[in-house]
């Protein structure tokens, strides 16, 4: 049983009932959540809720043997030098990439690009390295991935005028991954990049 899991489903849950109590007994315009230029004080504990029962169906999943524990601490140990050097050669033209990004965006005045771009940039970048990861049978970073697409999404609801919606797209992409867990524990697409 992953207890993480566990108590953070109670919590989610926990917090979705008071916010659902707060929001039949107190007028609208007393709580807020604004999406765009409407309030809507419901979405925040319909999302805590799904997280909640995601995270508390999931908590049962994944349990091991101590024998099968040994077994995969044993290969986390083993680390491919191999795998390694390439993940540093991947990673250092990735940072070129965004600094060289960078420097051009300071030299283009921001009427002429919109802010929108920037966040695509650094999306496709991060989405980008860990493509190349994937392509040279390296392990992906879930963490980067994530800031991916989370920023790519972001900077095309800047680009369209929806700048309000960027933490509720937050929560959707992160109760997708917590979904997708599962299938990506078992293929072993994240971690970490050097291990064999």
């Amino acid at each position: 049983m992953n207890k993480s899991k566990l108590i953070w489903g109670i919590i989610c849950l926990v917090i979705a009932g008071g916010l659902t109590v707060a929001n039949l007994r107190l007028p609208p315009e007393n709580l807020m959540f604004q999406i765009g230029d409407v309030n809507m004080p419901w979405v925040p504990p319909v999302v805590l809720a799904i997280v909640g029962i995601i995270l508390l169906a999931t908590a049962g999943q994944g349990e091991t043997t101590q024998q099968e524990q040994k077994e995969t601490a044993r290969k986390e140990i083993s680390v491919d030098p191999e795998k390694a050097a390439l993940n540093k050669r991947l990673e250092s033209i990735a940072w070129g990439c965004f600094l060289i990004m960078l420097g051009g965006f300071m030299f283009v005045p921001e009427e002429i690009i919109k802010g929108g771009w920037w966040s695509i940039g650094v999306g496709l970048i991060m989405l980008g390295l860990n493509a190349a990861r994937y392509f040279n049978g390296l392990r992906m970073s879930g963490f980067t991935t994530f800031l991916g697409i989370i920023s790519v999404i972001g900077g095309v609801l800047d680009l369209v005028g929806m700048e309000g919606i960027n933490g509720a797209v937050l929560l959707i992409v992160l109760g997708g991954y917590l979904l997708l867990k599962p299938w990506f524990d078992q293929r072993q697409l994240f971690g970490k990049a050097e291990q064999g």
